[in-house]
């Protein structure tokens, strides 16, 4: 038999019966179909894990919590609000103010500073806000990314306060007003009138704080949060200026001038009361010393009598008669002493116990010597009336120069008086009386100069301090005319 034989013919038309019923085509279409639908599959699954991991980062970054990873002071924030983290600091805050306290003491005097008087500025609200903006700028996959480093990382911030440190400046000025006190400078206390002598006070050293020290003292101690610390401060003695050897032997008589009076027993008289007036009298600095203040209206119950006195260029008795000699003795004193004249008047005419321009006339209530003490210690006048003297002296403090006053008057011109006599009405007297008026003289002009002297008695300058007039007069009568009968026109 042969091998080859071929196949049955009912096997060839079933095979072709089958690709009648499944063409290749199909196949072909069936594959590409699985394959979308794989892909389509695929596809899905993707973008459903991309949403999924969307949701998952936006859910993640849009969180209103901080973020995990975050401490502020210590304190983890995760999962907290911004108003609960606020609420948290806020408490510490008040702690912290009210923590904030620092004592200064000194002896039985104590301060004590907090933040009612440094007022506090905390900058937790600002480092919160800094904590809650980690991951909340940027992309969404920048944002993620800080997160998961904040996760993994950690952030960690601290809070802080400061103070006002130009407040502590006003408390340490407040603290060092109160502890500081001057110095004081030896100074007289009296002056015995009796003895003439100077009695003075002890100089008292003062105290000062060490402000600088003090405030640095209280800065490093808030600085360093040391409020149990107790701050002393500290400061040093302050000298006076002036002690007590530096005044002894500096005070005693600075000028004198005496002048002699007549033997006019009422006229002396009231030389030594207005002389009384004045002894013991003190001027202190800037103050002013009237003569008429210091004697008062001179009356007779006083004990003032009447003697001669100038009265509208006459000479005439009045009660106090005399005392312009005392006024006048008191001027060179003064002037010798160098203290300011601040109201002198001349007499009508040149007075014969002091030089012409060297006179100071008083009268009661309208003329007055009066002198200013211009210097910056106390004065004092002595003076007296003996054995037809009277003098005045000028205690204090004495020149250290050793320069001396004196005065010198020069006559610049001489008026001489017209040698007719002048008739004056005066309706007082009796009808066809008359009597003597002003007396014939002679007239000066006269001017006055302040000679400073030095230690040796050498004149070194000179001052002018005015010019006086006396007027000339002629020889004066005084009448009330007689009566004169009117005529009239007769036959």
């Amino acid at each position: 038999m042969s091998s080859n034989r071929s196949k049955p013919p009912r096997m060839e038309r079933r095979t072709k019966e089958e690709r009648k019923l499944f063409p290749v085509w199909t196949l072909i279409v069936i594959a590409l179909c699985a394959a979308v639908w794989f892909m389509g599959a695929q596809l899905y699954s993707d973008r459903m894990a991309a949403y999924q991991a969307y949701a998952a980062i936006s859910q993640a970054v849009n969180s209103d919590t901080f973020f995990p990873g975050i401490t502020v002071d210590g304190t983890p924030l995760d999962g907290m609000t911004m108003e609960e983290a606020q609420a948290i600091f806020a408490g510490r805050q008040q702690q912290s103010s009210e923590a904030f306290s620092l004592v200064v003491e000194s002896g039985d005097m104590r301060w004590k500073i907090t933040s009612s008087e440094v007022p506090l500025t905390h900058d937790a609200q600002s480092v919160l806000r800094r904590a809650y903006a980690v991951g909340r700028s940027g992309t969404l996959e920048e944002r993620y990314t800080q997160i998961q480093a904040l996760a993994t990382q950690g952030l960690a911030l601290t809070t802080s306060f400061t103070y006002d440190r130009e407040a502590v400046d006003g408390l340490v000025s407040i603290i060092a007003d109160s502890l500081d006190y001057d110095a004081v400078d030896a100074a007289l206390d009296s002056f015995d009138v009796n003895n003439r002598t100077f009695s003075f006070t002890e100089g008292k050293a003062g105290y000062r704080v060490d402000r600088e020290k003090l405030k640095n003292d209280i800065l490093d101690a808030l600085d360093a949060h040391a409020y149990d610390r107790v701050i002393v401060p500290e400061g040093e003695s302050v000298a006076p200026s002036v002690v007590k050897a530096d005044l002894e032997g500096k005070f005693g008589l600075v000028s004198t001038f005496s002048t002699t009076t007549t033997k006019d027993r009422d006229r002396n008289t009231n030389i030594e009361i207005s002389a009384a007036a004045l002894n013991g009298r003190i001027v202190r600095p800037g103050e002013t010393m009237s003569f008429n203040n210091c004697t008062g209206q001179r009356t007779y119950d006083k004990g003032y009598r009447e003697a001669h006195a100038i009265a509208g260029g006459v000479l005439v008795d009045d009660t106090g008669g005399g005392v312009c000699q005392t006024s006048s003795t008191l001027f060179n004193a003064v002037v010798r002493a160098d203290l300011e004249i601040v109201e002198r008047y001349a007499h009508s005419w040149p007075s014969t116990y002091v030089n012409k321009g060297e006179d100071a006339t008083v009268n009661w209530p309208s003329l007055d010597f009066v002198f200013r003490n211009n210097g910056e210690y106390p004065v004092f006048v002595v003076a007296w009336y003996e054995k037809n003297v009277v003098t005045v002296e000028i205690y204090g403090r004495m020149r250290d120069d050793g320069l001396t006053i004196d005065l010198y008057s020069e006559v610049i011109e001489t008026i001489k008086p017209s040698d007719e006599i002048l008739y004056t009405v005066d309706e007082s007297l009796p009808i066809g009386a008359q009597k003597a008026g002003r007396s014939k003289r002679t007239g000066y002009v006269v001017d006055t100069y302040k000679i400073y002297k030095n230690s040796a008695g050498e004149e070194i300058s000179r001052e002018k301090l005015w010019r006086t007039t006396y007027r000339a007069t002629q020889k004066e009568i005084l009448y009330h005319p007689r009566e004169t009968q009117t005529q009239t026109d007769g036959e």
